[in-house]
């Protein structure tokens, strides 16, 4: 079980440092932490001073691990761009001349719900790139379609995490979408560690709620995020409110 953490916050001096506390105190808990310099790796450029200094940072933390932003505009951006990507990923070492950098997969953000041979085909040229650069550490392939995929036609087989669920708190507890988040593991044939789910816009719950909520995430996904935030295109570029209070429920819950 573990945190999957889209980490669009600008590495100012300071704001990281929510992620550093709860990383060092709950040290049981794994952290997937999705870094994003330039709404990708910065093709034809480096990263900014910031993001220089910050992302080593987070190699001090054994339980952090590093995924590398990709967008596929549902694969509507060129193949060849999504390649250049991943290989500039795979070469940060050399390019930034530090080890420290280096990540461990690949996040895939936009990557469609529908199923299409095309767009399969598509991913399938992006996962085998993945998995052939030895720059990648754990060569992880995340998709990021953010909706629950259709059975049994989907992307579900190129992916080792898929984002099953990126919307509000309110359509989380819908029933209809809650039910089937709560069974699809057993749909698809395949384990919770294969699912992830993103809430945000949740709202000033009491504990008692987000212990529940916590616990419902944990039986439905390997793999979770909270935020309070509800400013479309904010939802993850700050920690909000509720991070800390998430991290430690989330360390010590059951899933239910």
């Amino acid at each position: 079980m573990s945190i999957l953490l889209p980490l669009y916050i600008y590495p100012w001096a300071g704001a990281w440092d929510p992620l550093y506390w709860v990383a060092a105190n709950n040290p049981t808990l794994n952290f997937s932490v999705i870094v994003n310099p330039c709404s990708g790796p910065c093709i034809n450029s480096t990263p900014e001073s910031p993001y220089l200094a910050e992302m080593p940072k987070l190699k001090n933390y054994p339980n952090i691990r590093t995924l590398g932003y990709v967008a596929t505009n549902y694969t509507n951006k060129p193949i060849d761009t999504i390649i250049q990507e991943i290989h500039t990923y795979n070469n940060w070492t050399q390019i930034l001349n530090d080890s420290r950098v280096a990540v461990d997969g690949i996040f895939f953000d936009e990557t469609p719900g529908p199923y299409d041979w095309r767009a399969h085909d598509y991913l399938t040229l992006a996962t085998k790139e993945v998995k052939g650069s030895a720059g990648l550490g754990q060569r992880i392939v995340v998709h990021n379609p953010g909706a629950i995929p259709y059975i049994p036609w989907n992307y579900l087989d190129l992916a080792d995490i898929t984002v099953i669920f990126e919307e509000t708190f309110a359509n989380y507890i819908d029933a209809p979408k809650f039910n089937a988040l709560k069974t699809l593991h057993t749909d698809a044939n395949t384990t919770k560690d294969a699912f992830a789910l993103m809430l945000h816009t949740v709202p000033n719950i009491p504990d008692e709620l987000l212990d529940w909520t916590v616990k419902q995430m944990k039986g439905m996904a390997g793999w979770s995020f909270l935020s309070s935030v509800g400013v479309p295109g904010e939802y993850w570029h700050s920690f909000s409110s509720i991070f800390t209070p998430f991290i430690t429920k989330y360390a010590a819950a059951k899933a239910n």
